[in-house]
């Protein structure tokens, strides 16, 4: 027990220094996934730690808030979750470019008066790149690619939002 809450008061206290370092970035954002004929719009938020300048692992989590009509149809994104690598290079002092890879899991559902109800998984490999610019040290904007393979559809996303620096 002594153990455990040494070693919570160690992460406890770590846990400003790395925030203060710029090593934490939360983001959020608009993204638009095109599945094959459908395009829905989701409300995207991801958290980034760096384990230095170039190096990092990144969460990332979508909402669907924009469905696409297909004839009498209609497609919507329950959610997407993935977790990824990420490597950045900076291009400037407030501009960098980064590449990521890593696994997501994406749920969508179609209702056709025809069909019924229907729902689809894309499960697997995710990766992408994309682009930060730095207003300031605390605050940016991030655009971003990113294809999601699975084993019956792919989606290809495009995102852009903001970020914020700990």
């Amino acid at each position: 027990m002594k153990l455990a809450l040494a070693s919570l008061a160690v992460v406890l206290a770590a846990t400003p220094a790395a925030f203060a370092q710029g090593d934490v970035e939360i983001s959020g954002g608009y993204s638009n996934f095109d599945v094959g004929p459908a395009e829905v719009g989701a409300l995207t938020g991801r958290g980034t730690y760096f384990f230095n300048k170039n190096f990092g692992v990144e969460g990332e989590a979508s909402v669907g808030v924009k469905d696409d009509d297909f004839g009498f149809g209609k497609v919507e994104l329950d959610h997407s979750l993935g977790a990824f690598g990420v490597m950045q290079a900076p291009v400037s002092e407030r501009v960098s470019l980064f590449g990521r890879l890593g696994y997501s899991s994406t749920e969508l559902s179609a209702n056709d008066p025809a069909l019924n109800a229907a729902a689809a998984d894309i499960k697997g490999v995710a990766y992408g790149v994309g682009a930060k610019f730095n207003a300031s040290e605390r605050f940016g904007i991030r655009g971003e690619f990113t294809k999601h393979e699975g084993d019956r559809n792919d989606a290809d996303v495009v995102s852009i939002g903001g970020v914020m620096r700990f």
